[in-house]
């Protein structure tokens, strides 16, 4: 399938990246998130960083060394855990001195650090060859190559072998050989995207259609979101990858729609993610609630009033999903203006703004630049106790009352014990109810006589 600057396919025709209508974007609010904890991860960094600061100034070398005794199941949770670190993090992990982390963790660390730096070594591949009618190819991307390799930090050039340089020009020239080999046996434009997308998402070994279908099994919370993508998804995406490399749109905004994407596909398309704004509430009883950051919201008023919408390939309830600020508002990834783009795109319609908006990747700094978490200014819920006990004197309340829980003589002033069968503690059983057979599926032994 042949996907030009001028056209999205053969039957619907798509505006070059130069051409674009005015499209005004607010400024974005970035809200303070109303409740801020430090994760375990975070704390865990921090002691890792501690060590690998004292390791350094006592001049200890810090290097990478594998432990193929690891177990494989540890490192694919781990691999989970750290899908959103940056490659300094990726370092305090693996190289961690302390034994803050497990050997586990520092494997999937090291291997995710590679993913990333497989991916921008992709990128200075893909330009290089994009030059190839212009320049010396080689020396163009060998120029780049070492640009990259002394952008390392101390710590980066302890993830890497000695043999990293020349591995990385083998890759080239492997590259430009099959370059060379397609273009002379009239490989089609599809198989070529095919292979770019296998390469750029997949490290090159592309996985079986993992299905959401039957929920969140262990198994399938191990996986990565993007082997949940259909054939579908695949296929639209290697149309994508065309559309990039012919407009030089920064590959990590596929990337970043494929994970949401996947992300989708892999909770049986949505179904089992609930909707945050429909019932989460913070430690002071304040019920919370998502809204998009003000940019986003632009953009996504802009997407749904857009006739690009019905004829737009992407799936419907993948983008029904994402405009909604408590399902994919949250949970998203990528960029709502790149997403925008390709609907536009791949309905074969003059996009909104050009595709030189996206010729360089910006990531959102924090979840502020994601989306904006509201507390609502008053309690929500309010815990009221069944007994209340001051200096040595219990009384029952009389939520306890209506609930049937009372103190027996034997207790005297102290206080008593949680009655099993009272109805404060039935109406936590009712709550726990299969749908539809209606028997208590969670807590039932805690009532049994």
């Amino acid at each position: 399938m042949d996907i030009s600057t001028t056209r999205w396919n053969s039957s619907s025709s798509i505006t070059p990246k130069t051409a674009h209508k005015a499209y005004s974007v607010a400024s974005q609010n970035n809200t303070s998130t109303p409740n801020v904890s430090i994760s375990p991860l975070a704390l865990k960094l921090k002691t890792a960083q501690e060590a690998i600061d004292k390791a350094q100034l006592n001049n200890q070398a810090l290097s990478w060394h594998s432990d193929k005794q690891t177990n494989q199941k540890h490192v694919a949770a781990a691999k989970w855990e750290f899908e959103h670190l940056s490659k300094a993090q990726l370092e305090t992990v693996a190289l961690d001195p302390s034994k803050t982390f497990s050997q586990a963790e520092k494997v999937a660390a090291y291997e995710r650090w590679h993913v990333l730096d497989q991916a921008q070594l992709s990128d200075i591949q893909r330009q290089s060859l994009n030059k190839r009618a212009t320049s010396d190819t080689k020396t163009m991307f060998e120029a780049s190559l070492n640009a990259h390799i002394d952008s390392f930090s101390p710590l980066a050039k302890g993830m890497i072998s000695n043999n990293y340089e020349m591995q990385a020009k083998s890759q080239f020239d492997t590259a430009l050989k099959e370059l060379h080999n397609s273009s002379k046996n009239g490989q089609s434009q599809y198989e070529h995207y095919y292979a770019v997308m296998v390469n750029d998402l997949f490290e090159g070994k592309e996985p079986a259609i993992s299905s959401g279908v039957n929920g969140m099994s262990h198994a399938n919370a191990l996986k990565n979101p993007i082997e949940f993508l259909t054939q579908e998804d695949r296929d639209l995406l290697t149309q994508m990858y065309q559309y990039a490399d012919q407009n030089e749109v920064d590959f990590k905004y596929i990337q970043r729609l494929a994970s949401d994407l996947g992300n989708y596909r892999k909770h049986d398309d949505g179904k089992l993610l609930g909707n945050f704004n429909e019932g989460h509430f913070d430690a002071q009883g304040r019920q919370l609630s998502v809204e998009f950051t003000d940019r986003d919201k632009t953009t996504v008023d802009s997407l749904l009033a857009t006739q690009s919408l019905a004829s737009s390939a992407l799936d419907k309830g993948f983008l029904s999903f994402m405009t909604n600020p408590g399902r994919g508002g949250i949970s998203h990834m990528g960029s709502y203006q790149f997403l925008h783009h390709m609907v536009e795109v791949t309905a074969g319609e003059q996009t909104s703004v050009s595709a030189d908006t996206f010729n360089k990747y910006v990531s959102a700094s924090a979840n502020d630049d994601r989306y904006v978490l509201n507390a609502s200014k008053t309690s929500t819920i309010e815990f009221e106790p069944d007994v209340v006990c001051k200096n040595g004197h219990c009384e029952v309340t009389e939520k306890g009352q209506s609930n049937g829980v009372t103190i027996t003589p034997e207790a005297g002033n102290s206080a008593p014990a949680m009655d099993l069968k009272s109805a404060a503690l039935e109406s936590i059983i009712q709550l726990r109810k299969h749908e539809k057979t209606q028997e208590n599926i969670w807590y039932q032994w805690l009532a049994n006589d």
